[in-house]
């Protein structure tokens, strides 16, 4: 009886659409510990959101940011919520006031800076909702 069950497992794993498992995989990674400029898509992020592209580099106290977002063709609003996160005792933690940034059309860009504290270790967090009218999508992005 085990071998059965374990046998109906497995072909039942087989028959699962890989997006299905991708897409699942993704939900359970918590988003803080994607420190990067890309993230893991999940719907409806791929129906409307094509890329994030967050940057940041720091130089003594100026921390320069810069953000692009595409998305498709149909949008015609994006909004951003940009914070800048300081790693303290091995968590990141919101580092001052955050600040958005919007547009009318499928692309987004903005750039800037923002006075830090000299010699900590900073990223950005950026999280976009994406609108065609009909459907809306949101995502969270962080530079590397």
């Amino acid at each position: 009886m085990k071998r059965k069950t374990i046998a109906l497992f497995f072909i039942i794993a087989l028959l699962i659409p890989a997006g299905q498992v991708l897409a699942a995989q993704a939900e359970s990674v918590p988003k803080d510990s994607l420190a990067t400029s890309s993230i893991i898509p999940i719907e409806p992020f791929l129906e409307l959101i094509n890329s994030i592209a967050p940057t940041l580099t720091v130089s003594g106290t100026t921390a320069n940011f810069g953000l692009a977002v595409t998305c498709v063709s149909s949008v015609n609003d994006i909004r951003a919520t940009l914070q800048i996160q300081r790693l303290v005792g091995g968590t990141w933690t919101n580092y001052g006031q955050p600040w958005n940034a919007s547009s009318t059309r499928s692309f987004l860009s903005t750039s800037g800076s923002r006075a830090v504290t000299s010699g900590g270790t900073y990223r950005l967090r950026v999280t976009v909702t994406a609108s065609n009218g009909t459907t809306t999508g949101s995502a969270t992005a962080y530079s590397r």
